[in-house]
């Protein structure tokens, strides 16, 4: 039964891998992926899963900070706006 179940993530794994090369593709082919916009979202986009992941380590040795709240929000509305400036600049 095992077997079945890896082999249909395996089979996951592959879509959204061929699905993700069609989508740079279609990004690369607008110019998506050399502005600013873009990388400054993948950047914090990136920084807000380190800061969450950080937040999950630090909650198995005892209580989170209050700041990291604050942090997580605000940095949560700004990947959004980003998000959406992107969707606005470069609609698909």
């Amino acid at each position: 039964m095992a077997w079945i179940f890896t082999i249909g993530v395996f089979a996951a794994f592959y879509w959204m891998a061929r699905r993700t090369r069609e989508q740079a593709a279609e990004h690369a082919a607008t110019g998506m992926l050399h502005s600013p916009l873009y990388w400054s979202a993948a950047t914090i986009t990136m920084t807000l899963l380190g800061v969450v992941l950080y937040m999950a380590h630090l909650g198995h040795q005892g209580p989170i900070p209050w700041f990291y709240y604050p942090f997580v929000g605000i940095m949560a509305v700004v990947v959004l706006l980003l998000r959406r400036a992107l969707k606005w600049r470069y609609p698909v």
